[in-house]
């Protein structure tokens, strides 16, 4: 049986949109990427990992897809796109046809009212998490 981590997340600091990543936040303000994990994985016999998105941009998700397709390790990605802007449904279609895309999700902590999360939709999936 294959053994997969279901939530990865990797980081360059310089792409800059990790607003909650600060100095403050000590031994993990640094990159981090795969070869930081790989030797976890061996030793656990996990074969492979999801990459979930740790900023809400959708550069994030394009930056994820990008390291997703150049390595075995990633089975898929779990990205971000802005569902509360006018062209969601095109949003998401124009991320639907990338490979390795497994989801796409809000960024939950961002969101203000936090009965909103869990409150019945009519068009967008939740509001105040961040914008593209």
């Amino acid at each position: 049986m294959m053994r997969i981590d279901a939530h990865h997340h990797v980081w360059t600091l310089a792409r800059a949109d990790y607003g909650w990543l600060t100095p403050e936040r000590g031994p993990i303000y640094r990159d981090f990427g795969l070869a930081d994990l790989a030797p976890h994985l061996a030793a656990a016999g996990i074969e492979g990992t999801i990459l979930v998105q740790a900023a809400p941009t959708e550069a994030e998700t394009v930056f994820l897809l990008d390291i997703a397709k150049g390595t075995e390790q990633v089975r898929g990605v779990v990205g971000w796109v802005d569902f509360d802007a006018a062209d969601a449904a095109a949003r998401i279609d124009a991320f639907a046809g990338r490979e390795l895309l497994v989801g796409l999700r809000p960024m939950v902590q961002d969101i203000a009212d936090d009965e909103l999360a869990a409150a019945p939709r009519t068009g967008g999936a939740a509001r105040g998490h961040g914008a593209a």
